[in-house]
C-alpha cells in the first residue's frame, strides 16, 4: 500500500488523536488508573472492559493494551460519525465536573494543530 494511502493517514491521525489524549488520561504512569486498568483512554464503558471489583460505572479494565487502544479509537469513530467537533467530543470525554475541559482541549488542539471547531472526522482523516 502506498504511504500516501487515505488508510494509512486515517490511521496515523487517529493513532496521534488516541495518543495525546492518553497523554491527557495519565495513560504510561505508574499506578495511574489507565495504566493500570490497560485503558489508554480511561474509559468507562467500552466494548472489551470489564468491571470486575469495580463499581458499573468505574473505568473499565481492559484485559490488554492493544483492547484499550482498540475501543478508544472506536470511541474517537463514534464522535467523527455523530459530527461533533473537537470542542464537543473533549467537553464529553472529558467534562468540565471531572476535568480541566478547556485546558484539555487546548492541550489536544495544539498537539493536532488543528482549531477547536474543526470536525472529529477532518482531524481523523487529516483534512
Amino acid at each position: 500500500m502506498p504511504i500516501s494511502s487515505p488508510y494509512i493517514l486515517a490511521n496515523e491521525a487517529m493513532t496521534l488523536l488516541a495518543r495525546l489524549i492518553a497523554k491527557q488520561e495519565g495513560f504510561g504512569i505508574p499506578g495511574a488508573i489507565p495504566t493500570t486498568h490497560n485503558s489508554p483512554g480511561d474509559l468507562r464503558h467500552a466494548p472489551h472492559a470489564s468491571h470486575e471489583g469495580e463499581g458499573s460505572n468505574d473505568i473499565g479494565i481492559e484485559p490488554t493494551v492493544a483492547d484499550g487502544w482498540a475501543d478508544l479509537e472506536r470511541q474517537l469513530k463514534l464522535y467523527a460519525e455523530r459530527g461533533l467537533t473537537l470542542r464537543q467530543a473533549i467537553y464529553e470525554f472529558a467534562p468540565p465536573e471531572e476535568n480541566n475541559s478547556e485546558q484539555y482541549l487546548a492541550d489536544i488542539c495544539r498537539g493536532l494543530g488543528l482549531l477547536d471547531s474543526t470536525p472529529v472526522a477532518q482531524a481523523l482523516t487529516l483534512q
